[in-house]
């Protein structure tokens, strides 16, 4: 059985254990039809399930390791927390559940509404698809920077299965299994299922290692041939995600001085002698300063893992003493029924009916120190917590046909979300509490219609146009429910505000596409894409809040692309150059303990290019790179000309691989791949301190396949040299909180096949 490698003819990704010739043609269906990808006139990255096992891939952030132009990143380091997404720059920092993200993810066609949910673990998956570019016009929803859809296995005819164990260090162990195959003459079934855990990389020094994994997930499909012409595919999935998490390795956010006070930041605690004194476990007292403080030196002489406890001071990223009960609970469920029906006029219909739920709580240790050290008298703590109730409705209904001259689509979507949630911060410092608390519910209803049409100009010349109009109606129940210091003028006497918007937007595009010869397209578009307005929700409680105070404007992106896609011999070349002239930017802005979303003017000049190479005698060798310079500009929160949050000016990515075919047929392969990122920012307002520098993370792999194919064996090490990657960071009152990638992991696996 040969495994088509859709990911290593489009993108820079590691082929599947089963050697093939990696310039054979691939079928992508991102113009919701089936087409030769090489065909389409769009920047696409596709990926195989079997080449994010080969990788040691276990989750759906892991594509964009080699995916040029995106990056991919838990905002806390906790993946079933929330997933950001950054496709040419174009991103959503804000951890606020009630905020959707203009990189739109789809499952099964199905649109994901909250960037939580879309940090699940992946699994018996066909392939995924990353389009980068605005995707308006199609798939319309909150698509400025582009689009990520995960593709199920579906049932089959034949009878198969698989079980896939994995073994890995920090206690790793991991099982999925598959059975497929027909239960009558006309309905075929598929079941899958997954479980990870492990015993987490955050060493806490006075209880439960952080980022501790706990998943188990299932989906079940069944396939009716109703007749000749229609088809109904039912598809539910259930995941549970419990995991020990929300810590962070924090440092100081202005040096030797912070605003608390005479306070500054303990970095070599318990050697330097400022930290010998603290009142709040992160902050070191001036040596000076006499203020009848426990001198922990003392206390805990002899015990140095307890003296570096009270702080985060000891340089290591992945240890610290974090004494509460923090981590991430979600359970999410969907099901989808997916309808084809084709008639005898050549136009086919298709139904996409959707209902997902999704139920999170979020805990995390804010201040990261073991404040049970401190013996003062006083309760010196600093914590978040987080949840979410979210409910979405989705049905999607489209038309297609086409004749000699013309390809055609036109369709209807509606969306109704209903996200109940809430974020507390609880800070009890210096003998003052401070508890800010809001609850909010927030509901939105939007429909849309939209078409597009390719109009065959001559053999080589396409046009295509096509439109999308949508309205957005908005509600946002908002109140402040907990204490916060007395007499401080904040809103906690638990008033209910509800404010409301209806936005009416429209999406566009018009392009050619110049197919030269067989092996040669080129394509240049405009693109108008938009991400619908919204509301943000102030943790503070500091003003009444009303549209014009928390409200954000639509964006609109207007995209300029000029693309080609070419093949000579053994080599296949794909590379893009586009323009992005933004209105209403919706930047991310983080202040204090609020994040906002801000309007602003924005604009981005970028290119990728992306090489594969391959023999006839098992070498194969990938490359990508991708150049960008992003600009936004906002004069009243003071921004001049800053860069885009999480959109490094350079990423490159490559594999080398290497396959032999043994003497009884079996199949070896070694695998070594890379990808470098740039300095990237994590905030609209920059600074050094919200700043990631540049790394580069290294995997590689060794696989075996034998000749029958029943079983394959493969060792992966992910960051091989075992890098200190910063992926993310937070500038909270004076600390920075830091996210950093997991250390190195060496992991094995067997897979039995049947």
């Amino acid at each position: 059985m040969k495994k088509t490698l859709i990911a290593a003819a489009v993108s820079l990704t590691i082929p599947s254990f089963t050697y093939a010739n990696m310039l054979e043609e691939v079928v992508v269906t991102a113009q919701k039809r089936a087409q030769n990808i090489q065909n389409v006139g769009l920047s696409i990255a596709a990926f195989t399930g079997d080449q994010m096992e080969a990788l040691g891939w276990k989750n759906s952030l892991d594509v964009a390791a080699q995916t040029p132009g995106v990056v991919a990143t838990p905002n806390t380091g906790d993946p079933g927390n929330l997933a950001l997404f950054s496709i040419r720059g174009v991103s959503q920092t804000d951890f606020a559940e009630g905020q959707e993200a203009p990189i739109a993810v789809y499952r099964d066609e199905v649109y994901i509404s909250s960037p939580g949910t879309s940090g699940v673990p992946t699994y018996d998956i066909d392939r995924i698809e990353v389009l980068r570019g605005p995707q308006g016009t199609l798939y319309g929803r909150n698509s400025t920077g582009g689009l990520v859809h995960f593709i199920s296995k579906r049932p089959t005819e034949e009878f198969e299965g698989d079980v896939n164990l994995t073994f890995g260090e920090y206690g790793q162990q991991g099982v999925s299994g598959v059975l497929s195959g027909s239960l009558t003459d006309t309905t075929q079934g598929r079941l899958a299922v997954y479980s990870n855990k492990d015993d987490g990389y955050m060493e806490n020094r006075v209880g439960k290692n952080g980022r501790a994994d706990d998943t188990l997930s299932s989906r079940g499909m069944l396939n009716f041939d109703i007749n000749e012409s229609s088809s109904l595919l039912l598809i539910g999935q259930h995941t549970e995600i419990d995991a020990t998490g929300g810590v962070f390795h924090t440092v100081a956010s202005s040096g030797p001085n912070t605003a608390i006070a005479d306070r500054r930041f303990c970095t070599t605690a318990p050697e330097d002698e400022a930290c010998r004194y603290s009142s709040y476990g992160i902050f070191g007292f001036d040596d000076t300063v006499d203020d009848g403080q426990v001198n922990f030196e003392s206390v805990f002489e002899g015990d140095p893992d307890r003296q570096a406890g009270i702080d985060d001071g000891d340089g290591d990223v992945f240890a610290g003493a974090y004494d509460f009960d923090g981590g991430v609970d979600r359970s999410s469920s969907s099901m989808t029924a997916i309808y084809e029906k084709s008639f005898e006029s050549g136009i086919s219909l298709t139904s996409v009916s959707d209902y997902t739920t999704s139920e999170k709580d979020y805990r995390e240790d804010t201040d990261n120190t073991n404040s049970t050290y401190l013996n003062d008298g006083v309760t010196q703590h600093a914590t978040y917590e987080a949840g979410a109730d979210i409910d979405q409705l989705s049905q999607e209904l489209r038309l297609t046909g086409e004749d000699d001259a013309m390809r055609w689509i036109a369709g209807l979507y509606y969306l109704d979300i209903e996200n109940s949630y809430y974020g507390s911060f609880k800070f009890a410092a210096f003998g003052s509490p401070f508890l800010p608390r809001f609850d909010a519910k927030n509901t939105t209803e939007t429909f849309s219609v939209f078409g597009q049409v390719d109009y065959v100009l001559s053999d080589s010349l396409t046009l295509t146009a096509g439109a999308r109009w949508i309205r957005d109606d908005k509600e946002l129940d908002l109140q402040f429910t907990e204490d916060a210091v007395s007499g401080s003028g904040f809103l906690n006497d638990g008033t209910k505000h509800t404010i409301s918007r209806t936005d009416n937007e429209w999406s566009g595009k018009i392009q050619l596409d110049w197919q030269s010869t067989d092996t040669t397209l080129i394509y240049a578009g405009i693109n108008r894409g938009v991400k619908g307005g919204g509301f943000n929700t102030d943790t503070y409680g500091v003003a009444p809040p009303t549209l014009e105070a928390i409200g954000y404007d639509p964006e609109v992106l207007t995209a300029y692309e000029i693309g080609a896609k070419t093949e000579f011999g053994n080599l296949r070349l794909n590379g893009s150059v586009y323009f992005y002239d933004y209105s209403d930017y919706q930047a991310f802005f983080f202040q204090g303990i609020t994040s906002l979303l801000i309007n602003s003017e924005a604009e981005s000049l970028g290119a990728e290019l992306e090489a594969i190479y391959s023999t006839d005698n098992g070498w194969d060798m990938l490359f990508g790179i991708s150049l960008q310079d992003t600009e936004v500009n906002n004069k009243e929160y003071g921004v001049v000309d800053q860069n885009a949050p999480l959109a490094p000016e350079v990423s490159l990515n490559g594999m080398i691989r290497k396959t032999w075919s043994l003497s009884r047929g079996d199949l070896l392969s070694v695998t070594v791949s890379a990808n470098y990122l740039d300095d990237r920012s994590f905030n609209t307002i920059q600074s050094e301190i919200t700043t990631g520098d540049s790394y580069t993370l290294v995997n590689a792999g060794i696989q075996y396949v034998s000749n029958n194919e029943r079983w394959e064996v493969g060792f992966n090490v992910n960051n091989l040299t075992d890098q200190e990657a910063q992926t993310y960071g937070y500038d909270i009152a004076g600390f920075t909180q830091q996210v950093f990638a997991p250390p190195r992991w060496a992991s094995a696996n067997i897979k039995f096949n049947f």
